[in-house]
């Protein structure tokens, strides 16, 4: 603003205007870093705020990680551990202070935990423990649930909390485990194969398995990329969901287990059907049914009404008479044209048989005529009458076919 004084004084700008300035030209103009150095002045407040400064053998800068992702990352923050901190230059406007405002930590020395993990899951692909096929489907209708968890975290309070209401009817049997820490891997296995074995006993067979826990950092989740874990997985016999609570990393759990569920409360969700709505769905069906069966009957009760209208019914005796008649006259009535139509054939057979008896040769014998054969064909299928002198000679042997009677005679004399 101008004021009285020397020209290059008319114009100045306030403390608050310059930090603002400063701190939005530093954010503007970082994007975010990773940097690494070594925690001191630790500090942790009651905000769940938590400040430290980051320093290195030369320098140090302020950092601050605010509530939101200190609950994910705290742990980690120690005084005098080295870290790898992801974060974006900026200023504290009310004291003008630079600083680093930090979202993710890992812990020095991640690579060479990354590079086993690498190598680890090159191993159980090789095995077959991510292939799809081997996944199996989860029970619409759970009769008893495992849980694999820690037996004081949040996580089997929200799961027990969503279970409870939405599928109150199932058996929820747990089995607690540490997931973090030397121990946590070793106990998670030993967990999983507990409620395999309690599985096989006769009537208590479970039927879904949810392995997991309520978030935590990167650093958090290595009991879940343990070959012990990821062992105990692929062998279980029980159908499993992972639930690890860490929506940006796969573990290897993550993607061995037959489901992978967000969070803790997710995978309940998803492995438990919602009473309210399965009761919804059986009153529906069950107003279903009994409309298709009132429609049934109806149409049942019409066709009865109907059929009851037909004279067979009314009057079955009446009926059955008539019908007995009309089957008499019908027989009465197929006697009397099959008689006459047996007559007509057998008069007509009798009157082809006088035919060919007329036209027949041996009729001719009846009148004085005679056939004569030789005597050696009479009898074959060759024999010839003899119309001719001709094919006669002396000594030959005749057969005379006469009307009553045949004549054998041996030819004496031939006369032209």
């Amino acid at each position: 603003m101008p004021i009285d004084g020397p020209k290059e004084d008319n114009f100045f700008i306030s403390v608050s205007q310059l930090n603002t300035l400063a701190k939005d030209l530093l954010e503007g103009q970082f994007p975010s870093l990773w940097i690494a150095g070594e925690i001191s002045n630790l500090s942790k407040p009651a905000s769940g705020h938590v400040y430290f400064s980051l320093k290195d053998e030369l320098c140090s800068v302020r950092a601050v990680i605010f509530k939101g992702h200190a609950l994910k990352h705290g742990r980690n923050l120690q005084e005098g551990k080295k870290i790898i901190l992801r974060g974006k230059p900026s200023l504290y406007a009310a004291r003008g202070e630079f600083q680093v405002i930090g979202d993710d930590v890992k812990l020095m020395g991640i690579g060479e935990q990354e590079l086993l993990l690498r190598q680890l899951k090159e191993k159980l692909k090789a095995k077959g423990y991510f292939n799809q096929e081997r996944k199996r489907a989860i029970p619409p209708f759970p009769n008893r649930i495992g849980l694999v968890t820690s037996a004081t975290g949040s996580a089997v309070r929200d799961m027990l909390e969503v279970l409870g209401k939405r599928w109150p009817m199932a058996e929820i049997w747990i089995s607690p485990a540490r997931v973090q820490g030397d121990a946590a891997p070793s106990e998670i296995a030993k967990a999983i194969k507990l409620l395999n074995c309690a599985s096989l006993i006769e009537n208590s067979k479970i039927d879904v398995m949810v392995v997991g826990r309520g978030g935590g950092s990167s650093e958090d989740l290595f009991a879940f990329n343990s070959e012990i874990v990821a062992d105990a997985l692929f062998e279980s016999l029980i159908p499993t969901v992972s639930a690890v609570g860490h929506e940006d990393d796969f573990t290897l759990a993550d993607l061995i287990a037959d489901l992978r569920a967000l969070t803790p409360t997710e995978a309940a969700t998803r492995i438990s059907p919602n009473q309210y709505e399965i009761v919804e769905h059986l009153k529906a069906s069950a107003e279903y049914m009994h409309q298709a069966a009132s429609l049934k009957i109806q149409k049942f009760q019409q066709h009865l009404k109907l059929l009851s209208t037909r004279r067979c019914l009314q009057k079955p005796l009446d009926y059955l008479n008539q019908k007995s008649q009309r089957f008499d006259d019908t027989i009465e009535k197929f006697n009397r044209t099959s008689s006459t139509f047996l007559r007509q054939k057998s008069d007509k057979v009798a009157s082809f048989i006088e035919k060919l008896q007329s036209l027949s040769p041996l009729n001719i014998l009846t009148r004085g005529y005679s056939i004569t054969m030789k005597a050696k064909e009479f009898e074959s299928d060759k024999a010839t009458v003899i119309v001719s002198a001709e094919v006669l000679a002396l000594g030959d042997l005749l057969s005379t076919r006469l009307h009553n009677g045949t004549i054998f005679s041996e030819v004496k004399k031939i006369e032209p």
